[in-house]
C-alpha cells in the first residue's frame, strides 16, 4: 500500500510507538503491545537502528558483543558516539535514549561502580557479570599498559601525556572518546593550522575488547569513530588502532579498509604475554581454588612483569587466590569461595575476597590487601573495610539460615603492614563485641602459616613474589648495613 495508506492504518491500529529514541525524518518504531520485549522486537529494533545507522544501534551492539554489561565511561567509549558534535547524537544522548526506550538500565556492580546493561539483565546476573566483567576490565587495563609503553619505547605517542581510560577523566582525540589517546609529533601526524605557523601535534589513538571474537557489528563503531575524526580540516591526524584477542574475517577487513590498523595481542605484545593474560582472566573468572598449583602464579608473573607497572597489579589481583591457598591448608580443606558477591537485608552489597565456611562450625571472611612487602596497607583502606564492608558482611552472615548461629570471623590479610593506629582500630573494634571476632594477619603471620603448613612450592611462590621482593631485600640490607655501621661507631 502506500505510505499515506500505511500511516494511517497504523494510526488507526493499536499499535505503540517507541519513546525515547529518535529516528531520521521524524519517523517512529512501532510495535504491538503483546510484543514489547520479546526477541522479535529486540531484533527488529536493532535492525532498524542499524538500517538508519543510528548511534542507538552501535551502542545496543556493544554492549550486546561485551557480556551485556559495560560501566558507563567505557559505553561511551564503545558506543561510537562523539563526546560534543554539531547534528550528532553525543554519547550522553545515546545512554539517555536507550534508558528512556527501556531498552538499557542503570546497575551498580560490587566493586565495579554504576554500569548501563540491558534491560533483561537480572540481580541474578549479578555474580556471573562481575566475574566476567571484573576479569575482562583487569585484562584489558594491563594490555592498555602494555600499548602504552609500546608507544612511548617507539615514540609514538608524547611519553608522559599518553591517557588511558579508569586513570581520571576519559581519553579523548578529535570529537571521540578512546580507550588510550596520545598526542603523537610523528611527522606524518602533524597538522598545520596555516602558512608560517607552528604545526600541531597529530594523535595515536587505541580501541580495546578482550574477550569473544570482535564481530563486524561491534567493529562498525569503532570505524565510525575513524572516520569521524576525519571529516574535520582542523583535527590533525590521527593514528587508529584497535587491539583485540582475536576477529571475525569480516571485521579485520572492515577496519583495515578504512586506514586503522586491527591488532592483536600475538602481533602486538608477543605469543607469551597474549598466553599470559588469557590465563589470568581464567584465573580471574574461579570463582573456587582451582589454579592447581601455585606455580600457575609463578608463570603469570614471569611473563606479564615485562609490563612496565604490571607487578603491582598483579600482586593487587593475584593475592586473593594465594590467601585462597593459604587458607586451604590451614583450615584442613575448607569449603572456599573467591570473589563471592552478597548483600545485607537492606540490598547494600559487598564482595568477599576469600570465604571460607570450615565445615558447619565457622565462617571465614577474608580480606585481601596485596602490597609491595616493604609497603602498608592504607588507614583509609582498613577504615573503609571496617566501616562500611564489614556491616554489610555481617548483616549478611546474621540474616543466612547457614550461618546464623556459626562461629563468624572477620580477618583482614596482606602481606606488607599494618600501621600502629590501624591495628589499634582492629583491636577496638573486636573489643566491641563478643558474637563474632575481628583480627588480622601480617606478612611473617602468613609466611609461619605457609611453613606449619609443609606445601613447599606454595612457600617458594609466597616468598618470590609476596615476601622476599628485590626491594624488600634491598631495604633489609640497608638495615643490616646500618646496624653493623652503628655497631662499628660503638666499638670505636
Amino acid at each position: 500500500m502506500s505510505s499515506t495508506n500505511a500511516r494511517q492504518l497504523i494510526k488507526r491500529s493499536t499499535a505503540k510507538r517507541l519513546k525515547g529514541v529518535s529516528f531520521p525524518h521524524r519517523s517512529s518504531f512501532v510495535y504491538l503491545t503483546s510484543q514489547y520485549g520479546s526477541r522479535i522486537f529486540f531484533d527488529r529494533l536493532v535492525e532498524a537502528l542499524k538500517s538508519t545507522n543510528h548511534a542507538c544501534g552501535f551502542g545496543l551492539a556493544a554492549i550486546w558483543d561485551r557480556g551485556g554489561v559495560l560501566p558507563v565511561d567505557h559505553f561511551k567509549i564503545a558506543c561510537g558516539a562523539p563526546k560534543l558534535q554539531s547534528k550528532q547524537v553525543n554519547a550522553d544522548m545515546v545512554v539517555e535514549q536507550l534508558l528512556a526506550s527501556n531498552l538499557i538500565k542503570r546497575v551498580d556492580i560490587v566493586s565495579i561502580g554504576e554500569c548501563v546493561a540491558l534491560a533483561s539483565f537480572s540481580d541474578e546476573d549479578e555474580q556471573l557479570a562481575f566475574l566476567e566483567l571484573n576479569a575482562r576490565l583487569k585484562v584489558e587495563a594491563m594490555a592498555l599498559n602494555a600499548v602504552r609503553d609500546w608507544a612511548r619505547r617507539l615514540g609514538i605517542g608524547s611519553w608522559n601525556q599518553i591517557r588511558v581510560r579508569g586513570e581520571g577523566s576519559i581519553p579523548s582525540a578529535g570529537p571521540n572518546y578512546w580507550d588510550l589517546s596520545a598526542p603523537s609529533y610523528l611527522h606524518p601526524l602533524l597538522g598545520s593550522t596555516g602558512v608560517g605557523t607552528k604545526p600541531t601535534p597529530g594523535s595515536f589513538v587505541c580501541d580495546v575488547y578482550l574477550g569473544e571474537p570482535l564481530t563486524l557489528d561491534a567493529a562498525k563503531a569503532f570505524i565510525k569513530k575513524c572516520r569521524n575524526v576525519r571529516g574535520f580540516s582542523k583535527v590533525a591526524p590521527i593514528l587508529q588502532m584497535f587491539l583485540a584477542e582475536s576477529y571475525e574475517s569480516d571485521a579485520v577487513r572492515a577496519i583495515r579498509a578504512n586506514g586503522a590498523i586491527a591488532a592483536t595481542l600475538d602481533s602486538l605484545l608477543g605469543t607469551d604475554v597474549a598466553q599470559a593474560l588469557h590465563e589470568l582472566a581464567s584465573v580471574l573468572k574461579a570463582t573456587a581454588v582451582r589454579l592447581g598449583s601455585p606455580e600457575k602464579i609463578d608463570v603469570l608473573f614471569n611473563a606479564l612483569g615485562k609490563i612496565e607497572g604490571a607487578e603491582g597489579t598483579l600482586r593487587g589481583c593475584l593475592f586473593e587466590y594465594l590467601c585462597a591457598q593459604i587458607a586451604a591448608e590451614h583450615y584442613l580443606k575448607p569449603n572456599i569461595s573467591i570473589n563471592k558477591l552478597v548483600r545485607g537485608s537492606d540490598g547494600a552489597g559487598a564482595e568477599i575476597d576469600v570465604f571460607v565456611e570450615v565445615g558447619s562450625k565457622e565462617i571465614v571472611f577474608i580480606e585481601c590487601k596485596g602490597h609491595l612487602p616493604t609497603g602498608q596497607v592504607d588507614d583509609a583502606e582498613v577504615e573503609k573495610w571496617l566501616k562500611k564492608r564489614l556491616p554489610v558482611l555481617r548483616d549478611f552472615a546474621k540474616h543466612e539460615n547457614d550461618y546464623g548461629k556459626v562461629k563468624q570471623t572477620f580477618e583482614l590479610w596482606t602481606n606488607a603492614a599494618l600501621s600502629p593506629a590501624s591495628k589499634a582500630f582492629i583491636e577496638e573494634e573486636n573489643s566491641k563485641t563478643t558474637r563474632y571476632t575481628i583480627a588480622y594477619r601480617e606478612g611473617p603471620e602468613l609466611l609461619s602459616m605457609i611453613n606449619d603448613s609443609g606445601n613447599k612450592s606454595l612457600l617458594k611462590t609466597f616468598k618470590q613474589h609476596f615476601s622476599n621482593h628485590p626491594m624488600a631485600v634491598a631495604d633489609r640490607q640497608k638495615t643490616n648495613h646500618k646496624k653493623s655501621d652503628d655497631a662499628a661507631q660503638v666499638r670505636e
